[in-house]
């Protein structure tokens, strides 16, 4: 399935996007894997329940990268991102990422987008803002199905 490219003209503020998926225990030890953060909180129950949580807790950016996967998803390319987490994440929760369209800046590409990432209980846990811009239509619509 290809995946849509958006230039400038394509978009508008209020516009929203929105991504769902259910994190588990692979995806909390990939990331560990691949960040090489062995904080306590992410990789020791022990730990992570003595300093109040039921069990580890994923990366933070397990969550931040539902908000880049959508941007990603339309070719926008970040220049600022600022995330702040709101509540754990734990393997086997449902997570939902809607993302919204803030500002356009049509004549310089560029757009904001906020993010706010909900777990199943309808609770935010996270909250993320992004300033970057859209590609030019010149560059072309680039092959996104190897990933």
């Amino acid at each position: 399935m290809k995946t849509p490219h958006f230039l400038i003209d394509d978009v508008n503020v209020g516009d929203r996007h929105v991504f769902r998926r259910f994190i588990t225990a692979e995806d909390l030890r990939d990331m560990v894997r691949l960040t090489r953060d062995r904080g306590g909180y992410h990789v020791d129950e022990r730990f992570a329940q003595a300093a109040g949580f039921r069990t580890v807790i994923t990366p933070g950016l397990v969550q931040a990268s539902m908000a880049t996967k959508i941007g990603g998803d339309f070719n926008f390319l970040a220049q600022e991102i600022t995330f702040r987490y709101l509540k754990p994440v734990y393997a086997g929760d449902e997570l939902e990422a809607v993302v919204e369209i803030t500002a356009v800046e049509r004549e310089r590409r560029r757009i904001t987008l906020e993010t706010a990432i909900s777990n199943q209980h309808g609770e935010i846990v996270l909250t993320s803002t992004a300033r970057g811009f859209l590609p030019k239509a010149e560059w072309g619509i680039p092959d996104k199905e190897g990933g």
